[in-house]
């Protein structure tokens, strides 16, 4: 383990949170770490530096750097040297697509882009997200951070029904207020009728303006929200903004030059007239300059980068529907500059940007430092300096919280991130069993059993019908989704409120995985707010080797309400829990009963009954063997004297000396 994970697992009293100080969801803030990284002038990631390179101040007091370590995505020694549930090991990419200042054509090409994007540069353990904005429709996380590519691909195949502004709309430039065209029979007015359609035209424009300022508004407010909502997520967060941006004159007013516009403001100061000037026109709108500082606030606090690729490709000053208005990216810079991102822009090669925005994150430099506690809940901004390397640009989260002082919601975590990074919710108790059965596939029938507590449920619901969600996902060694179950249900109390109490909900999914390891995680979440998280690790073995299952404790029928969930077995193997074509519903929370006769069941794959022999503590004697067509099932019956601990049945293959350990821990009742 690196060092700096090293203390910070030591410093925080949740130690199954790797690098917990980055949020502000952690217990204490004794150790803060520091993801950084720095680019050249060309934008590529500079690599070698040592912590002598840094400096660190906080709230402009300069740390210590106690701990130092260099993540470079590019290097297999270095991704191997790091643990995959580390934050700093896993970019997080948002892929947010415009819906408001973006026409069809340049979705089509950023969808495009985005998919490459996808599947050439994304490493394994980086997760994705997809998310859309529109100032009339509000932002909307399509997918939440994570492994599943196929789910981030049908996401950007499809971001939503985009609805582009009608092209004449560009038409509300000042260019309207020049009359009728001057071929042809040229209407008569005269110089004061003139004026005064001017002053028309001139109010109908800034008319216009205001709506168009209000919608830019809502844009950058409704940017603002998804930043809050990503900061409950772990680590350093990349927003990939892919837009053709807003109009930049409405928030930071025009720049200079001898425009028609400029020209008319001047003359009508001249004469005093000064009403009819719009001074947001000149110098910018505060209440908008205001909106944009809240956001980039929000993004900073949140450890977000808003990155904007420009979409609209090589721009040119003049076009067939709005002759010699010029079009400004500006507006996308206001956006990304704020918060410390990079605007890609100039090039209708899209996929060229993703690349260089890919290059620039790398290489993580994290730094450590002890950070002493004065006041609950107060955010310390963050500056980080780089010596030696002229010209780089770095880019680091810009604060963190002290522990104390959150609110209910800030310490709200999201689903994902729960899951992600195993994050204890005990409102919900649930137990679990998973077990791997070989197919005639190669990949494994896989059943999922989750034991909910009925009490826990009736708890949170109030005694009133409960809203249930289940999630499963089973997780490889390298932190990447293999299969997934979601179950959703609605539980009428008034039905089935006595099963509850007397035991809970049992649900029953089945996954299909190759042989390797994993670790499958649940949570279950009742009404969206009360929450129970276990984790089971689960081997499955390669097909044809010697393989024994955990010891499955019978339960006796009638004691829960049973759910049936999906099945990804594609053999549609049977039902897997079964003794010579007698089913059984084995114990999630291997309960053992104090009376006699608890029996249990071992299932070897790959030996048959005559050669196995076997060793089980605490004592437990053999009451039947079957042989099965993969091997064989061995049942046995604790002794009544057996106490709560470990259950070990050791099975070994006579002849040629293989052994085989299964255990599982058990509780008397």
């Amino acid at each position: 383990m690196p060092r700096s994970a090293a203390a910070a697992a030591i410093a925080f009293v949740l130690a199954a949170w790797p690098l917990a100080g980055q949020v502000k969801e952690s217990i204490t803030v004794s150790v803060v770490e520091v993801p950084v990284t720095v680019v050249d002038k060309e934008g590529n990631p500079v690599r070698g530096l040592e912590v002598g390179n840094f400096e660190l101040l906080d709230d402009g007091k300069k740390r210590e750097i106690s701990a130092f370590d260099t993540i470079d995505f590019k290097s297999a020694s270095s991704l191997s040297a790091t643990s995959p549930l580390n934050p700093a090991a896993r970019r997080n990419f948002m892929l947010l697509f415009d819906l408001t200042y973006s026409t069809p054509a340049s979705v089509r090409r950023s969808q495009e882009a985005a998919t490459r994007f996808l599947d050439t540069m994304v490493e394994k353990r980086d997760r994705v997200g997809v998310a859309t904005v529109s100032a009339d429709r509000g932002y909307r996380l399509l997918t939440a951070f994570t492994t599943d590519r196929a789910l981030v691909r049908a996401a950007i195949a499809n971001p939503a029904s985009f609805r582009g502004s009608d092209p004449l709309q560009i038409a509300s430039s000042p260019a309207i207020a020049e009359g009728p065209s001057s071929t042809g029979d040229k209407v008569q007015t005269g110089g004061m009728a003139d004026a005064e359609m001017a002053e028309v035209a001139q109010r109908t424009v800034r008319s216009e303006d205001h709506y168009d300022r209000q919608k830019i508004d809502r844009q950058i407010n409704l940017l603002a929200g998804l930043g809050r909502t990503l900061r409950n997520v772990k680590g350093p967060k990349h927003v990939v903004f892919l837009s053709e941006g807003f109009d930049p004159r409405l928030v930071q007013g025009r720049g200079a030059g001898t425009s028609t516009e400029q020209v008319q403001d001047q003359a009508a100061i001249e004469r005093g007239e000064v009403w009819k000037v719009d001074t947001d026109q000149i110098y910018g709108n505060t209440a908008s300059l205001s909106i944009l500082d809240k956001m980039a606030q929000m993004f900073r606090r949140s450890d977000v980068f808003l990155h904007a690729i420009d979409i609209a490709g090589l721009r040119v000053d003049n076009e067939v529907q709005s002759g010699s208005r010029k079009k400004s990216n500006e507006g996308l810079f206001l956006l990304a500059n704020s918060t410390g991102g990079t605007v890609f822009r100039n090039t209708n090669d899209l996929a060229s940007d993703f690349e260089r925005f890919v290059r620039q994150q790398e290489v993580v430099y994290v730094l450590a430092f002890n950070a002493p506690a004065s006041q609950p809940g107060k955010f310390h901004s963050l500056r980080v300096r780089v010596n030696g390397v002229p010209g780089a640009r770095v880019m680091h989260r810009a604060g963190y919280y002290e522990a104390g002082g959150e609110t209910a919601a800030e310490r709200t975590l999201t689903t994902a991130e729960i899951i992600l990074n195993d994050i204890p919710q005990d409102a919900i108790r649930v137990a679990a069993l998973t077990a791997a059965f070989p197919t005639s596939s190669p990949n494994a029938q896989v059943p999922v059993i989750l034991e909910v507590a009925g009490e826990d449920i009736l708890n949170a619901s109030g005694g009133k019908n409960a809203a249930a969600e289940i999630f499963v996902y089973a997780f490889d060694e390298e932190g990447l989704v293999r299969d997934s179950l979601v179950q959703r249900m609605t539980i009428d109390v008034t039905k089935v409120g006595e099963q509850l109490r007397g035991g809970g909900i049992k649900y029953y999914g089945t996954l299909s995985l190759p042989a390797g390891r994993y670790a499958v995680r649940s949570l279950v979440r009742i009404n969206e707010t009360v929450s129970g998280y276990v984790r089971s690790d689960l081997t499955v073995p390669p097909p044809g080797s010697m393989a024994v299952s955990q010891p499955f404790l019978f339960e006796p029928a009638g004691r829960w309400v049973m759910v049936k969930g999906a099945s990804h077995d594609a053999t549609n193997s049977p039902y897997p829990f079964e003794i010579n074509g007698e089913p059984f519903i084995p114990s999630a929370a291997a309960r053992v009963s104090k009376a006699p006769g608890q029996k249990f069941a071992v299932f070897v794959y790959n030996a048959s009954p005559e050669e196995l022999s076997w060793n089980v503590a605490p004592p437990a004697k053999l009451v039947s063997q079957v042989r099965s067509a993969r091997g064989a099932k061995l049942v046995f019956e604790l002794e009544p004297a057996a106490a709560a601990g470990l259950l070990d049945v050791t099975l070994t293959k006579k002849g040629s000396g293989e052994a085989r350990k299964s255990s599982v821990p058990i509780v008397v009742q």
